[in-house]
C-alpha cells in the first residue's frame, strides 16, 4: 500500500507539473514517457528475490519499484491528465464525474481478481496478461493523443467565442465551487490521509488471524473505492450533522472491537470491521467531494489527495509501528476524524454579546455548526477515555510486548485455577504456553502437549533410532525443544527476529532442552534452499512445519515445490509434520491433495481439548514410510480423515486459492 501510494503521488505530481504546459507540449511529453515505460515490460519479480527478515520494507519497496514502478507511475497520472484535458475540451462541464467512473472501473478490475483471475490463471499468466493490457492502454492513449492534437486548433478558436448561456451558468457554478477558508488544502490532505489509514488499519485488524490473501484485502479496498464512487457521483445524501452522531457512536464500537474483536466468529468480525470502514471512508470522501475546487485547481486537488494517501500509508508503516506496540491506529483513526470534523465546524468566528452566561451559551450552542462541533469533541474525548481505560486493563498481564514489520507480539502471564502460565501471543493467537513454576516448566503444553501429532512424530522416531535430527520451520516459544534428548540435534528456522528474542529471554524451553539447539534466522524455505545449494542436505528424521502468521500458515510453505524441497532434506523414512490447527481455514483437503500429488502417505491427528483452557489440535504427517502409520502407538492417536465434502487440493508456486479453504 505504501509503495502504490508513493507512486500515485509521483504520477499526480507529474500530472500537476505537465498541466502548466501547452496542450501539444503535454501530449508530446506524455507520449515520450509512455514509450519509455514500455521498456519495463514484462512486469515481474526476480525469481531469487528474498528480502532480509530483519528489515524487509525497504527491499520490498525497491523490488516493486523495479518490477512495476514505471508502468504504474504512468497509469497513475492518467486520471488527472484526462480530466484536465476533458475540462479544456468542454469548458462548461465539470470533469469530476470521470473520477467516479475511473474508481468504478478500478472496483470492477479489483473484484475480478479473487473470483476470475486468481482461480483461473497462474502467476505467470497473470503477469503476461497485465503486460498485454498495458500495451493496449498505450495504444488507446495514442489514439486519444492524435484526436486531441487535431482538435487543439478548433478548441483554441472556439475558446475565443462567447459561451452559450447554459454553459456560462455551469462554468460559473463550477468556478464558484471553492472550499471555504485558506486552510482547505490541508483538509484535503487530512481527509485523504485518514481514508487510507482507515483502509490499512482495518485490513490489519481483520487479517491478524487470517493471512492477508486477496479475498481479505480486496473487500476493504473495494469498499474504499466504492465510497469514492458514491461521494464523487453526488453528495446530496451527506449531512455532516447526522454523520457526526453516527461517527461518534461507531468510534465507541471501534474501540471495543480493538479489544474483543477476536471473540466473534469470522463472518461477524468481517461484517463489523467492514461496516466501520464503510462509514469512516464515506465521511472522509464525502467531505473531499464537497470541498473539490474548480477545474482550474483540479491537479492541485488531486496532488493533495495523493500526498494525503502517502502520508496515511507512511504513518501506518513507520510512525505507528514506532509509536505503538499494538494496532492502536485503528481506533485512533476514528478519534482523529472526529477531531478534524470538530475543528472544521468550530473554525468560524462570531461576536458574542450579553451576560457572561449568555455568551457562554452562545459560544457552545448558537449555531448548528458549533453544536455539532462540540458534540464531535465530546465523542472524541469519550472514545479516548474508553480506549485508555480498556488498554490499561488489557496490558495488566503483559510481561513483554513488541511490534515490527511482522505484526504485534506479546508475552502474558495468566493465572488459571491457581496455576500461572506464560503465553506467547502473535496478534491475538497463542503460539506457545509454559508453566512459570520451576518444577513444571519443562512440560510441553498447548498445541504441542504429549499425544499431539508433532509430539508423537518425535517420540516415534526417537524410539526407532535413538538420537535424532529434527528441523522446525517456526520457533514460537520453542516448546517442542522440551522433547529433545541427549544426542538429539534440533534445528529451528524463524523469520521474525522478535520471536527469537522472546523464546530466548522469556521462555526456558530452549535453555532447558537436552538436545543440541541451533537457531537460523530467516524464512525457513529460503534457508533450506540456500543450504541445499551449498550441498547441505540436513537429513532430518522429522521436519515440523509450524510457521504461523497470527492464525494462518504462510502459503509459500505449503506448495508442491516447497514439499519437494523438504523431501530433499529428509532422511529415508522421515516424517514431515504440518500443524494445520486453524480457526478459519480447513487445510486438510490441501494436505490430502499434496500427499496424493507427491505419492506420500498421510496421517491425520486431531487431538481434542480435554480441559476448558486447552486447544483442540490438528496435525498431519506426510511420509513415504507406510509402516510408521501402522505402528500401534500411531494408530491409537490417528484420526480418520474427513474432508467435510471438499475435494483434495494442491497448490504450486504459480497457483493457490485460499478462498476455497475457508470454513
Amino acid at each position: 500500500m505504501l509503495f502504490f501510494q508513493l507512486l500515485l503521488l509521483v504520477g499526480y505530481a507529474y500530472a500537476h507539473g505537465v498541466s502548466r504546459l501547452k496542450l501539444r507540449q503535454q501530449l508530446l511529453l506524455h507520449c515520450g514517457i509512455l514509450a519509455l515505460s514500455l521498456l519495463a515490460l514484462p512486469i515481474g519479480l526476480a525469481e531469487n528475490f528474498s528480502p532480509q527478515s530483519d528489515a524487509p520494507l525497504r527491499q520490498l519497496v525497491m523490488a516493486l519499484l523495479l518490477s512495476v514502478g514505471a508502468p504504474y507511475a504512468v497509469l497513475s497520472a492518467t486520471g488527472p491528465l484526462l480530466q484536465q484535458w476533458f475540462a479544456r475540451q468542454f469548458p462548461g462541464r465539470s470533469p469530476y464525474f470521470l473520477y467516479s467512473w475511473s474508481n468504478a472501473a478500478s472496483l470492477l478490475a479489483l473484484l475480478s481478481f479473487p473470483f476470475l483471475i486468481e482461480p483461473n490463471l497462474t502467476s505467470m499468466w497473470q503477469t503476461r496478461s497485465w503486460s498485454l493490457g498495458f500495451l493496449c492502454y498505450g495504444l488507446l492513449m495514442l489514439v486519444l493523443v492524435i484526436r486531441l492534437w487535431h482538435s487543439e486548433a478548433a478548441v483554441s478558436a472556439a475558446s475565443q467565442q462567447p459561451l452559450p448561456s447554459s454553459a456560462v451558468t455551469a462554468h460559473q457554478a463550477t468556478a464558484e465551487h471553492q472550499p471555504v477558508g485558506a486552510s482547505a488544502p490541508w483538509f484535503w490532505l487530512g481527509y485523504s490521509a485518514l481514508g487510507v489509514v482507515f483502509l490499512v488499519a482495518t485490513t490489519n485488524a481483520m487479517t491478524q488471524n487470517v493471512a492477508p490473501v486477496p479475498f481479505l484485502w480486496v473487500v476493504p479496498l473495494a469498499i474504499y473505492l466504492l465510497t469514492f464512487i458514491v461521494s464523487f457521483q453526488s453528495t446530496r445524501w451527506y449531512q455532516r450533522s447526522y454523520a457526526l452522531w453516527v461517527l461518534g457512536l461507531i468510534s465507541l464500537i471501534a474501540v471495543m472491537m480493538h479489544f474483543i474483536g477476536t471473540q466473534f466468529n469470522l463472518t461477524s468480525q468481517l461484517c463489523i470491521y467492514l461496516g466501520l470502514l464503510t462509514i469512516g471512508c464515506l465521511i472522509c470522501h464525502a467531505e473531499l467531494a464537497q470541498a473539490k475546487p474548480a477545474s482550474s485547481r483540479l491537479t492541485s486537488f488531486y496532488l493533495m489527495l495523493a500526498l494525503g494517501g502517502c502520508v496515511g500509508s507512511a504513518f501506518v508503516a513507520f510512525v505507528a509501528t514506532a509509536l505503538f506496540d499494538q494496532f492502536l491506529e485503528f481506533p485512533l483513526a476514528f478519534v482523529a476524524l472526529l477531531l478534524v470534523l470538530a475543528i472544521q465546524q468550530l473554525q468560524t468566528t462570531q461576536n458574542f454579546s450579553g451576560a457572561w452566561s449568555h455568551r457562554l451559551l452562545q459560544f457552545f450552542w448558537q449555531t448548528p455548526a458549533r453544536r455539532s462541533g462540540f458534540v464531535a469533541l465530546a465523542f472524541a474525548m469519550l472514545s479516548s477515555g474508553l480506549l485508555l481505560e480498556l488498554n490499561r486493563q488489557f496490558l495488566k498481564s503483559d510481561v513483554y510486548r513488541a511490534r515490527n514489520f511482522y505484526g504485534v507480539l506479546s508475552v502474558k502471564d495468566v493465572t488459571l485455577e491457581g496455576i500461572t502460565e506464560r503465553r506467547l501471543i502473535d496478534g491475538s493467537t497463542s503460539h506457545g504456553t509454559q508453566y512459570v513454576a520451576a518444577k513444571t516448566r519443562s512440560q510441553a503444553l498447548s498445541y504441542y502437549r504429549p499425544g499431539t501429532g508433532a509430539a508423537q512424530a518425535l517420540a516415534l522416531k526417537s524410539a526407532e533410532k535413538g538420537p535424532i535430527k529434527a528441523g522446525f520451520i517456526g520457533l514460537g516459544a520453542g516448546t517442542l525443544a522440551a522433547y529433545g534428548q541427549v544426542g538429539d540435534q534440533y534445528r529451528f528456522y524463524e523469520l521474525n527476529p522478535a520471536v527469537v528474542h522472546v523464546a530466548q529471554q522469556y521462555f526456558s524451553y530452549l535453555g532447558d532442552s537436552k538436545a543440541q539447539i541451533s537457531l537460523i534466522e530467516g524464512d525457513g524455505r529460503v534457508s533450506l534452499q540456500q543450504e541445499l545449494r551449498q550441498g547441505q542436505s540436513q537429513q532430518f528424521d522429522v521436519l515440523v512445519i509450524d510457521a504461523f502468521a497470527g492464525d494462518s500458515i504462510p502459503q509459500h510453505l505449503l506448495t508442491l515445490e516447497a514439499m519437494a524441497l523438504y523431501q530433499q532434506h529428509l532422511a529415508p523414512g522421515g516424517i514431515i509434520a504440518v500443524h494445520i490447527s486453524n480457526t478459519h481455514l480447513n487445510l486438510l483437503p490441501l494436505m490430502a491433495g499434496t500427499a496424493k500429488a507427491m505419492a506420500w502417505q498421510l496421517g491425520y491427528f486431531m487431538t481434542p481439548a480435554t480441559k476448558v483452557h486447552t486447544h483442540q489440535t490438528e496435525w498431519v504427517w506426510l511420509t513415504t514410510d507406510a509402516s510408521l502409520l501402522d505402528a500401534p502407538s500411531t494408530l491409537a492417536l490417528m484420526t480418520p480423515i474427513d474432508l467435510q465434502g471438499k475435494s483434495p487440493l494442491r497448490w504450486t508456486d504459480q497457483y493457490s486459492d485460499l478462498v476455497s479453504l475457508l470454513k
